[in-house]
């Protein structure tokens, strides 16, 4: 029934480790494109029975299929991010104990979940700090046993009926549905319990054929964090013509995620056709016009023009994002706009703008260490610690090292990192003689200051 899809597989895998001889491909230095010998059906049969089980179809298929006779068998072979785990291992990596119990398990996820309902699964496994000490240190072993069941039931009512496929670095996985109804679906999950995403191929082949395409043609190649998994895979006119037809709102999100992610520059006749799109001037247009920008620049300027006034920092974090080598650009347009920009994350990126485009950025963030917000004072300051010429402003970092807030505090402390004026001092002793204690790592930062001196905290305190 899979029969030309895995001979398909078993060439694409050859030309999959061709194309990434180097190993660029995230997570391909941990697998090198292995292959472990196939699976026999009696080790299929063995792992079904000891977790009352029964695996896909095509997943069965692929792993008595797909694979080397020759090579050892090794933790991980070719596949996503980290590898597949080898067959039968890391059944365990998403609950760690009584897994016969819970892999064949009904699965509790479903692709259209929505946050809600997630946080409703999810929230019982959260524990708060207190909860979590006293599950650490419980006394009596009797007790400390029922937390510990108690605490893999509910594991198991989040990651019920999912076999761990591999891991993609840090608390992320993907892994196959065993169970209910969507039992052969791959998921990503998240030991942050992040909500799962499923990927959008619906079955373990379509998935893993697309991993090798995407190697083949170069898209996980990419210097931006791919994700592979995560979004839609088409090519991206499939893409945009389908968002253009439907009328179903996720998935015209979908399509354009997906197109968002391919990896640029997309063609002329894609961004003709995103041109188009941005003149229906829907409420997709601004994502439209960073997709835009991300694939070129000089195509995205005129709308970019247009649309800063009413949106700066949409457009300070396209131009920081995608096209730093153009910041000098937009210099102009950051010097008008910035005395009325009172939103902090938009004054972030018209400091970067400023402080990669403009080499006297410092005049014009001066002003913006008396503004009464503390965190665009913290940012002004942090700006100011970046200038080669930070000798020159002394005055106003002294003024700093008065602040009565003390993440500002913090902030212009480490601004004046191996500054060694003696004009400082007095103000360093001050900081040390008023905390006792260290609040917001004042006196951690306040060391590595003193340390040009010769002088330690103690010793500044006298």
């Amino acid at each position: 029934m899979y029969q030309e899809q895995l001979h398909r597989i078993q060439q694409k895998l050859s030309q999959a480790k061709a194309a990434d001889k180097d190993l660029e491909v995230f997570g391909a230095e941990t697998h090198e494109y292995h292959l472990n010998p196939p699976v026999s059906e009696a080790e299929v049969l063995a792992f079904e029975k000891k977790y009352g089980v029964s695996l896909p179809e095509d997943y069965r298929a692929f792993v008595q299929t797909i694979g080397d006779a020759k090579a050892q068998k090794l933790d991980t072979m070719a596949g996503p991010y980290y590898g597949l785990y080898a067959f039968g291992t890391q059944v365990n990596d998403l609950v760690y104990d009584q897994t016969e119990t819970y892999l064949k398990a009904p699965c509790a996820l479903s692709p259209d979940m929505t946050q809600e309902e997630w946080k409703a699964l999810s929230d019982p496994l959260l524990m708060s700090e207190e909860e979590d000490e006293g599950f650490e240190n419980y006394e009596q072993e009797e007790d400390k046993t029922q937390t510990e069941e108690d605490y893999t039931q509910q594991c198991g009512k989040v990651f019920d009926g999912l076999l761990p496929l591999g891991s993609q670095g840090c608390a992320d996985y993907h892994a196959l549905i065993l169970t209910g109804p969507y039992a052969g679906r791959v998921v990503n999950v998240n030991w942050d319990l992040l909500k799962p995403v499923f990927a959008f191929e619906t079955n373990f082949l379509d998935w893993y054929e697309r991993y090798l395409d995407e190697v083949i043609s170069g898209q996980l190649l990419d210097d931006r964090p791919t994700w592979f998994g995560y979004h839609r895979g088409e090519p991206a006119e499939v893409l945009l013509t389908e968002y253009e037809q439907t009328t179903d709102r996720k998935t015209q999100t979908d399509c354009l995620d997906g197109v968002y992610h391919k990896r640029p520059p997309l063609s002329d006749t894609v961004l003709d056709k995103v041109e188009k799109l941005i003149a229906l001037n829907n409420e997709d247009r601004d994502f439209l016009i960073e997709i835009l920008t991300l694939s070129s620049y000089k195509r995205a300027k005129p709308y970019l023009d247009t649309l800063v006034t009413e949106k700066p920092k949409e457009v300070f974090q396209y131009i920081w994002w995608y096209a730093q080598d153009h910041c000098a650009d937009w210099v102009p347009i950051v010097k008008e706009l910035l005395p009325s920009i009172t939103d902090e994350e938009t004054f972030d990126f018209a400091t970067y703008l400023l402080r990669e485009g403009y080499d006297n950025f410092e005049e014009v963030i001066l002003p913006f260490t008396d503004k009464a917000n503390p965190r665009i004072r913290i940012t002004a300051y942090y700006t100011l610690g970046k200038s080669k010429k930070r000798e020159q402003y002394l005055d106003t970092f002294i003024k700093g090292l008065q602040e009565s807030d003390n993440k500002v505090l913090h902030t212009v402390i480490q601004a004046l990192s191996k500054v060694k004026d003696k004009r400082l001092l007095p103000y360093y002793k001050e900081i040390a003689k008023r905390f006792s204690k260290d609040e917001d790592y004042i006196l951690s930062n306040l060391k590595w200051a003193l340390e040009p001196f010769g002088l330690t905290i103690e010793e500044a305190r006298k």
